[in-house]
């Protein structure tokens, strides 16, 4: 029985990896229209489940109702979910499809870097 279930795993990883290659250009497309500045994009980032709306707020100086907007909206297009806290989750990295805020932008003091800076 436990060959069955490693079998079955491998297949279900293999059918993962396909579904997110193909997957790959339209999240980044859905990304792109849903965060079209680097301002919704740090608050997207950051939005991870580990902070509150009012800390995003604070930190990228946006309004509560822009907050809350920008999560509804991710949250209807299906690229956040809301956890077992009542916390929006962000479902993906946007490290992942080089979507990085722009460089130089300020927000709650410290500068964010692009990846390529960073390395």
């Amino acid at each position: 029985m436990q060959q069955s279930d490693e079998r079955l795993l491998t297949v279900l990883m293999e059918i993962r990896n396909w579904v997110r290659a193909a997957a790959h250009e339209p999240v980044k497309a859905m990304l792109e229209q849903a965060l079209p500045d680097a301002k919704s994009r740090i608050a997207y980032q950051m939005l991870d489940g580990s902070v509150s709306f009012e800390q995003v707020r604070i930190a990228c100086k946006m309004s509560p109702n822009l907050v809350v907007a920008l999560a509804a909206r991710c949250t209807a297009m299906g690229l956040m979910e809301t956890n077992a806290e009542k916390r929006r989750v962000r479902l993906f990295d946007l490290q992942d499809f080089s979507l990085h805020p722009e460089k130089g932008v300020k927000v709650g003091g410290n500068i964010e870097r692009q990846k390529s800076e960073e390395g």
